[in-house]
């Protein structure tokens, strides 16, 4: 006879696929469906696995709409790097004709710093609703973050990506890895860029083995976009599995976009209505002579600008 605690939980798991429910197309299982998480222990003590119970059940495939418009939205905002932002949409482009999004090619920008790699990214991913994650692995020693660790470690975990799908309940998230080119290639536990290996080839990708849970997880609906100042330190194995985009540094042309769009997002960041900031004749003009081509260097004028233009406005 099934004990009162066996039957509330299976009213419970029963609940839950009621509210998580599978539907091709819209959802997906990365776990195995016959994978089976542990019960939570009953007395008060901390739960391993709390972060990533909910995958699970299925979690959903953004399906972005207004697709074209969005993607030319974003190379509104970044008219440097029109290649970047279409190869990132590549099958954001491609779903009209498919019915839904496809594989999409790890993506590795290259250019030199301060060109707006990083920024172009985030533009790409925000504007067409993606759950992003972004990570500096320029200075992580080990690929421990992506891995996961083993139980027998006293902090171990799982992988941060794993994680982040379970908290976004999204399984084709953006993630930008900053500085790839910098992540050391030493490391006791394996370098970064050996770790990601994995991650960026379709076939293992669909069951890349969490080193916590001890199973495969079906990571290859995610959207990768690497950033990289030069190629030089970037190893053959990690190239080959991208698509490389070249990314130049923006010239005086793309100056009044971009001060444009980065005035808008300095006023947000403010909580300040973008319609009390323009740029007049003068100021685009001072921009155009003094822009260096770095996208930093822009952004710290064009910050300028609106506290000038915002101390106005509270003096008059």
């Amino acid at each position: 006879m099934m004990s009162e605690s066996n039957l509330e939980d299976l009213l419970a798991e029963s609940a839950e696929h009621e509210k998580y429910p599978y539907i091709p197309g819209q959802t997906a299982y990365v776990l195995a469906r016959e994978y089976q998480f542990p019960k939570p222990a009953r007395r008060m003590t901390a739960d391993p696995y709390a972060a990533v119970r909910r995958l699970g059940f299925p979690i959903a495939i953004h399906q972005p709409g207004c697709v074209a418009e969005r993607v030319r939205a974003v190379e509104e905002r970044c008219p440097h790097a029109v290649d970047a932002v279409r190869a990132m949409a590549s099958s954001d482009l491609r779903r009209p004709r498919w019915g839904q999004s496809g594989p999409t090619r790890p993506i590795l920008l290259v250019g030199p710093p301060g060109c707006g790699k990083s920024t172009v990214a985030r533009a790409y991913a925000q504007t067409l609703g993606y759950a992003v994650m972004a990570m500096n692995v320029g200075s992580m020693p080990e690929g421990f973050a992506f891995n996961g660790t083993h139980q027998t470690f006293g902090d171990s975990r799982p992988s941060a990506i794993v994680e982040f799908m379970a908290r976004t309940e999204t399984a084709n998230l953006v993630i930008i890895l900053d500085e790839v080119d910098k992540a050391p290639k030493g490391g006791q536990h394996g370098c970064v860029q050996n770790a990601l290996l994995p991650f960026l080839d379709m076939r293992e990708a669909r069951t890349f083995r969490d080193a916590f849970l001890g199973t495969g997880v079906d990571v290859s609906r995610i959207h990768w976009v690497l950033t990289a100042n030069s190629l030089s330190m970037v190893s053959a194995p990690l190239r080959s599995r991208c698509q490389v985009i070249h990314v130049s540094r923006p010239d005086s042309s793309h100056v009044h976009a971009l001060a444009n769009n980065l005035m808008a997002a300095i006023a947000e960041d403010l909580g300040l209505s973008r319609k009390w900031f323009r740029l007049d004749g003068i100021e685009r003009e001072a921009l155009e002579r003094h822009f260096s081509g770095d996208m930093r260097v822009l952004k710290r004028m064009v910050e300028t600008i609106v506290e000038e233009q915002a101390e106005r406005w509270g003096r008059g």
